[in-house]
Order: C-alpha cells, then structure tokens, then sequence
C-alpha cells in the first residue's frame, strides 16, 4: 500500500483528498447543528425572559395587593385603638368624677357624724351635770313623807 519513497506529508495529502469530503460535510453539519444550538438557545433565553418578567409583575401585583391590605388593617387598627382610648378616657373621667362625688359624700357624713357626736357629748356632760346636781341636792334633802 505505501509505495516505498512516499513519505508521511503525502500520506496525510492522500487523507486529506480521501476524506475531505466527509470532514467538509461533517463541518458543515456541525455549524448547522452550532447555529440551530444557537437559535434555540436564544428563543429559550427570550422565552425565560419572558416568564421572569410575567413573574416578577405578578409578585410586584401581589406585594401591592399586601401592603394595600397591611395599610387598611393598620387604619382599621389605629381606628380601633383611638375609639378604645376615647371609651377609656371617658370611664376613667366618669369614675374619677363618681369617686370624687364619694368623696364629698362621705366628707359630709364624716362632718354631720362629728357634729351628732359633738351634741351628744354635750347632752352627756349635760345630764352628767344634771345628774350631780340632783345627787347633790337630794343628799341634803330629807325624804318627805
């Protein structure tokens, strides 16, 4: 098969005439295949996009949505505070004002007590002092009969 004074450059020429063909169709198919690659690769690039766009406008929308709804709890809340404050303040000042009405009540009592107390210690050292007398006066008196 090789011919005594062929050398290796002449076998690889020979491969080359042989096989040239092949290895041309073979490139070709290979940058067919490296194009279609190419081209599928940027519709899935373009169709990810697409997705991670759609997704981050429903997550934006829905983060919308929450705060919207944080916000009315938040007033509702914040209403709810306020009238329980409100309903507070007015109980407290009722309270203070029954407790201050007591008060004076019972400041009355206590006066209108020390003044019974007062008369009836004066009508006890009144009779006390009547009663002296009358001991007195009858012990100097004889019984009449």
């Amino acid at each position: 098969m090789t011919q005594p004074g062929a050398t290796a450059s002449d076998l690889d020429a020979v491969r080359r005439i042989l096989f040239g063909a092949d290895l041309s169709r073979l490139d070709q198919a290979l940058a067919g295949d490296r194009q279609a690659l190419a081209a599928r690769l940027a519709e899935l690039e373009q169709r990810v996009d697409r997705k991670l766009e759609e997704l981050s406008k429903r997550v934006t929308a829905q983060l919308e949505d929450l705060t919207r709804r944080q916000q009315a709890h938040a007033e509702r809340v914040t209403q709810l505070l306020d009238q329980v404050m409100a309903e507070l303040t007015r109980r407290s000042e009722q309270l203070g004002s029954e407790a201050r009405t007591g008060l004076e009540d019972l400041r009355g009592r206590v006066l209108e007590l020390e003044k019974k107390k007062l008369s009836v210690a004066d009508f006890g050292a009144s009779l006390a002092s009547l009663g002296q007398r009358f001991a007195a006066g009858t012990g100097d008196e004889t019984p009449r009969r």
